[in-house]
C-alpha cells in the first residue's frame, strides 16, 4: 500500500519539480521535461520493493486514462487547419515502406536465427506501425507464445527507449537540419484573437486563481462531452457490425463485434474526431489552460509508462539476435524514412511524429509534439497512427506468411 501511495505521489508531483528545475537551470531546460521524466520513470522501474503488483496496476491504470484525458484537451489548444494535413500521404507511405524494408532486411541478417523468427518477424512489423495494441492482436492471430509474447513487449520497451533517447536528445535538431523546416513559432497566428486564445507552453501562472478553476471545470465538462461522444461513435460501429454479422443487438455481442485489438483505434478515432469538432467552437478556443493541463497529463503519462520497463528481466545473452533485430527495425526504419523523407520533400517534423505514430502509436504524438514545441503537427501524427492502427495487423500476418518461405 505503502509503494502504491509514494508511486501516486511522484507522478502527480514530480512533474511540477521538473518543470521547476527546468526554468531555474539552464542546462536542464535545454534538455527538456519529457526527456528528464521518461529517464526518471525507467530509474523508479528498477527500485527493488517498490514494484509489486499492485504499483504495476497504478502504472497500467495511469497510463491508459491520461490518454483519452490529455487528447482532446491538448486538441481543444490546437488552431487546427487543414493546410496542416499537407504531406500527411506522402509521410506514411514513406513511414509504411521504411518498416516494411527494414524489417525485411532484419530478418534476413538476424530474425531467421530468432525462435519462431516468422511469427516475431509479423508481430513486430504489426507493432512498428500501429503499437503495442497490434501486437496484441498478433500474438493471438498467430497464437504466439504468452511468455515470449512479454519478453518480446519487454525488449521493444528498450529499444524504443533508447529511440526516444535519441530522438529527444539530438534526433529533432538533426532532422531539422537535413529536412525542410519552418519554426513553428513562425507559423503562429499573429492577429489579436489568436493571442488571447493561446498560452506559452508550459505556463501554468494563474490557473488556481478563480478564473482559472471555473476554466478548469469547463475543460473537463468538454472533456466528458467528448468521451461520451466517442463512447456513441463506438457504440454505433459495434450495432453496425452485429447487425452485418447478424448478431443480436445486446451489450456482448456489441461490445465483442469488434476484432482484437480494434476497439481502441475505434475510440481513439472518435475522441479525435469529436475533440477537433469542439476546437472550432469559440467558447472551446477561450479555454486557455487546456493545451497546459493536457500537456501536464502527458508528462504524467511520460514518467509512468516509462516506469514500466524492467531491465532485470531481460536475458541479453539468450535473446542477443531477437534485441539485434528489434534495433534494426526501428533505428533502420527511421533512417530509411529520412532517405525517403529528403526524396520525398517531407518537412522534418511530419516525419518525426509519423515515425513516433508508426512505431509507438498515437497516444506517444502528443509527447513529441511537445517536445518539438509544434502543435500543428499533432492532429497528421495522430491520423498518420491510427492507418498504422488500421493497417498493421494485416500487415504483421502477411510478413508472417512470407517470411515462413525463406
Amino acid at each position: 500500500m505503502f509503494s502504491v501511495i509514494l508511486y501516486a505521489l511522484i507522478f502527480i508531483f514530480m512533474p511540477a519539480v521538473v518543470l521547476w528545475m527546468c526554468k531555474k537551470v539552464n542546462f536542464l531546460g535545454k534538455i527538456g521535461p519529457i526527456l528528464i521524466l521518461y529517464i526518471i520513470g525507467v530509474l523508479l522501474g528498477q527500485i527493488p520493493g517498490l514494484n509489486n503488483e499492485a504499483t504495476f496496476a497504478l502504472k497500467d491504470k495511469i497510463t491508459t486514462i491520461m490518454i483519452p484525458l490529455a487528447l482532446p484537451m491538448m486538441l481543444f489548444g490546437c488552431q487546427f487547419n487543414f493546410k496542416d494535413m499537407k504531406g500527411v500521404g506522402k509521410s506514411l507511405i514513406a513511414g509504411l515502406i521504411a518498416v516494411i524494408v527494414a524489417t525485411t532486411l532484419g530478418y534476413l541478417l538476424f530474425g531467421s536465427r530468432v525462435a519462431d523468427g516468422p511469427k516475431v518477424a509479423g508481430l513486430l512489423v504489426g507493432c512498428e506501425t500501429g503499437g503495442t495494441i497490434n501486437m496484441a492482436a498478433l500474438k493471438m492471430a498467430l497464437d504466439f507464445p504468452e511468455e515470449r509474447y512479454v519478453l518480446l513487449n519487454s525488449y521493444d520497451m528498450l529499444i524504443c527507449f533508447l529511440y526516444f533517447i535519441f530522438l529527444l536528445s539530438v534526433g529533432i535538431k538533426w532532422f531539422r537540419k537535413v529536412l525542410p523546416h519552418t519554426d513553428p513559432a513562425l507559423q503562429q497566428d499573429n492577429s489579436a484573437a489568436a493571442k488571447g486564445a493561446v498560452m506559452e507552453e508550459n505556463n501554468y501562472k494563474g490557473l488556481w486563481s478563480w478564473r482559472g478553476i471555473g476554466q478548469l471545470f469547463k475543460i473537463l465538462l468538454a472533456v466528458i462531452c467528448c468521451l461520451v461522444v466517442s463512447v456513441l461513435i463506438v457504440a454505433i460501429v459495434g450495432v453496425v457490425i452485429a447487425l452485418m454479422k447478424g448478431d443480436p443487438i445486446t451489450l456482448k455481442t456489441v461490445t465483442g463485434s469488434f476484432g482484437a485489438g480494434w476497439f481502441m483505434p475505434v475510440f481513439i478515432l472518435g475522441l479525435t474526431t469529436a475533440a477537433i469538432a469542439a476546437s472550432f467552437l469559440k467558447p472551446v478556443r477561450k479555454l486557455t489552460y487546456s493545451y497546459n493541463i493536457g500537456l501536464y497529463l502527458i508528462y504524467i503519462f511520460s514518467i509512468a509508462v516509462a516506469s514500466m520497463a524492467d531491465v532485470t528481466k531481460l536475458n541479453f545473452g539468450q535473446e542477443l539476435y531477437t534485441l539485434l533485430f528489434l534495433v534494426c527495425i526501428i533505428f533502420g526504419s527511421l533512417l530509411l524514412q529520412l532517405l525517403l523523407s529528403i526524396i520525398l520533400k517531407i518537412e522534418a517534423d511530419m516525419m518525426i511524429v509519423t515515425s513516433v505514430s508508426l512505431i509507438n502509436s498515437p497516444p506517444f504524438v502528443p509527447m513529441m509534439t511537445s517536445a518539438m514545441n509544434n502543435r500543428k503537427v499533432l492532429v497528421p501524427g495522430i491520423t498518420v497512427g491510427i492507418i498504422g492502427f488500421a493497417v498493421g495487423n494485416y500487415l504483421g500476418v502477411l510478413a508472417e506468411q512470407l517470411f515462413a518461405l525463406f
